[in-house]
């Protein structure tokens, strides 16, 4: 799909799509969703992209499984309370982009994410490269993010292979939150520790920042 030039239009809070007004769901009812976020300091993304595995909105005409992948390429954010502040902006953009006539809602504890689509948004020709246009505004108005690619999918055995990745992601970004948040690092009683084992580098940040109390 590569680039969109423009984004979608979007509101200042969530609009709601009622179900009369709606064309279909994605990742609604019984269909499998699935939502998660990867951020790398590696230079393997250089410029920003918007992907599709699928159909697009255009082409759905009723309810379907959907998955909204996205990476991102930061800036080294070391371990002071900017860091902190990067990776709460970060999350933050997860939960707050509203494309008109698109109502999402997200689920921190499933990592599932449903989306309305409404009528008009479809007669207005609403498309997921436009909409993947927004999410990237808004994760490039973090000054730590150089780049974004935003991944669509909706075809069904592709999401539903890809829950248990969304549940390590979310696992990792937890512990880099409690490691910023100061926690104490008695790693024998933490609930990250699993993750700190099988994250190279997470242990040690958590250590040094103990240290540095």
């Amino acid at each position: 799909m590569g680039n969109a030039d423009k984004p979608w239009p979007v509101t200042e809070s969530s609009e709601l799509v009622m179900q009369r007004e709606s064309a279909f769901e994605l990742g609604g009812g019984t269909n499998p969703s699935v939502n998660y976020t990867l951020v790398s300091t590696e230079n393997f993304i250089d410029e920003d992209g918007i992907f599709l595995v699928g159909a697009d909105i255009k082409d759905i005409s009723s309810d379907n499984a959907f998955a909204r992948i996205v990476i991102l390429k930061i800036d080294d954010i070391g371990e002071s309370e900017e860091a902190h502040d990067a990776i709460r902006n970060m999350e933050f953009a997860r939960y707050h982009v509203f494309p008109k006539g698109y109502m999402v809602r997200v689920s921190s504890m499933s990592n599932r994410e449903q989306v309305r689509v409404s009528k008009d948004a479809i007669k207005r020709g609403i498309n997921f490269a436009a909409v993947g246009r927004a999410y990237i505004e808004k994760y490039k108005a973090i000054k730590q993010v150089k780049n974004v690619r935003v991944i669509f999918i909706t075809k069904k055995e592709l999401v539903e292979s890809l829950s248990g990745y969304a549940k390590k992601a979310d696992d990792i970004t937890k512990s880099l939150t409690h490691i910023f948040d100061g926690l104490d690092a008695d790693c024998g009683h933490c609930d990250f520790k699993k993750v700190c084992d099988e994250v190279e580098g997470m242990k040690e940040m958590h250590l040094g920042m103990a240290k540095k109390k």
